[in-house]
C-alpha cells in the first residue's frame, strides 16, 4: 500500500522551505523560467477573475511571489501536509493557508470557484490520478494550470505498486500518464475553450528514488515534465483549441545546481 504519511513528516516542510531563503528576485527567476509559470504569464491578460487557489501549496512560497509581483490576485493555499501548512502560517500570518482532504472533497464543497487553480507536481502523486484530475478541474471557473508527468508511448500504468517513489522513508505514488489518455480525461471532465500543453522531455525512470515501469527508462517512450494550461469554455459549444508543443525550462540546469546547494545547507544546518 502507498502511504500519505510521507507528507506529514517534518522533513517535508524543511525540504519545500528551502526557497524561503531566496531573495525575491531569485525566487522570481526560478519560478518564471518554468513552463507552467510561462503559460500563466503569457495568458494572464485572458483571466478575468482575481481569486487564485493553489492545491499543494507546501510552505507558501508561491504566495510570497504573487504578493510581491501580482498582488492583484487574492491567494488561498491548500495542502494535505499539516507541517507544511503550519510552516506557511508561521511565515506568512497574513496569508490564507488551509489543510484539505486528499480527495479534495472539502475544497470542492466550499464552492470557491476561483479564476485560477494552480497544482504543480500534485496529480502524479495520487493513487488514482485521472479521478483526481477530473475533481481538480471542477474547482476553477476559468483556468487550471498544472505540471504533471507524461509519456507519449504506452498506456498509463495506474498500479502504484509499479509506479512509485521512495520519499521520506515511505513509498508514494508516482504515476506517469499517457498524454493522449490525459487529454481525453480533461476534455471529458469540463467544457474546454483552450488547452495548451508544453512538454519538457526528460528520462523519468531511474532518478530520485523512483520505481517505474521499465519503458519509462527508454528515451523513445517520450517521458516528460508537462505543463498544462486548461481554460474552461463558459458559453457555447465549439471544439477546443488544443496546442501541444515542446520547450525547455531555461533555468533547469541552474536550478539543479541550486537544489544541490540547498540540500547541502539543509544537511549542515538542520
Amino acid at each position: 500500500m502507498m502511504s500519505r504519511e510521507a507528507w506529514q513528516e517534518a522533513r517535508h516542510a524543511d525540504f519545500f522551505d528551502s526557497r524561503a531563503h531566496y531573495s525575491l528576485e531569485r525566487l522570481r527567476r526560478v519560478y518564471e523560467n518554468f513552463n507552467e509559470f510561462r503559460l500563466f504569464l503569457e495568458h494572464k491578460k485572458e483571466i478575468l477573475g482575481r481569486d487564485f487557489v493553489e492545491i499543494g501549496c507546501a510552505t507558501g512560497e508561491l504566495y510570497r511571489y504573487l504578493r510581491r509581483y501580482y498582488s492583484e490576485f487574492t491567494y488561498c493555499g491548500f495542502d494535505i501536509s499539516e507541517p507544511a501548512i503550519e510552516r506557511a502560517r508561521q511565515k506568512y500570518p497574513e496569508g490564507r493557508f488551509e489543510l484539505c482532504k486528499p480527495d479534495l472533497s472539502d475544497v470542492i464543497a466550499a464552492n470557491l470557484h476561483p479564476a485560477v487553480v494552480w497544482a504543480r507536481d500534485v496529480v502524479h502523486h495520487q493513487p488514482d490520478p485521472f479521478e483526481y484530475l477530473s475533481r481538480l478541474l471542477s474547482i476553477s471557473n476559468e483556468v487550471t494550470i498544472l505540471r504533471i508527468r507524461t509519456r507519449d508511448k504506452g498506456t498509463t500504468v495506474l498500479d502504484p505498486e509499479q509506479s512509485c517513489q521512495w520519499h521520506y522513508n515511505h513509498w508514494i505514488p508516482y504515476i506517469v500518464l499517457n498524454i493522449d489518455e490525459t487529454l481525453d480525461v480533461i476534455c471529458k471532465a469540463i467544457p474546454i475553450r483552450k488547452l495548451l500543453v508544453v512538454k519538457r522531455y526528460v528520462q523519468l525512470g531511474g532518478w530520485h528514488n523512483r520505481f517505474l515501469p521499465r519503458e519509462c527508462y527508454y528515451p523513445d517512450t517520450g517521458t516528460a515534465e508537462t505543463a498544462l494550461y486548461v481554460a474552461r469554455l463558459e458559453n457555447g459549444d465549439r471544439p477546443p483549441e488544443i496546442v501541444v508543443s515542446t520547450r525547455e525550462d531555461s533555468s533547469y540546469a541552474p536550478s539543479l545546481i541550486f537544489r544541490g546547494l540547498d540540500y547541502i545547507r539543509r544537511r549542515l544546518f538542520h
